[in-house]
């Protein structure tokens, strides 16, 4: 079982977590790094709330599991 639950748990696992702003139709990246240097890696994702950049809607949140790797090329899913 695989549990990626805090942002800490994402990078461990080599998850990446995607923002959609429905409004503004537009994708992110949070960067999970940051947001554990700043002490919220053990922050539930569930209990975690972002907002958009440039309107400040509330943004949907898409787990992305790692991409596998075949030499150098690599797959997509």
């Amino acid at each position: 079982m695989i549990q990626v639950s805090t942002f800490e748990e994402l990078i461990r696992q080599h998850y990446g977590l995607a923002l959609y702003c429905m409004p503004c139709n537009r994708w992110g990246e949070a960067d999970l790094n940051e947001l554990v240097e700043t002490g919220l890696g053990s922050r539930p994702l569930s209990e975690t709330r972002f907002r958009c950049r440039d309107c400040g809607a509330i943004v949907e949140k898409q787990l992305r599991p790692p991409v596998p790797r075949l030499g150098t090329a690599v797959g997509y899913i």
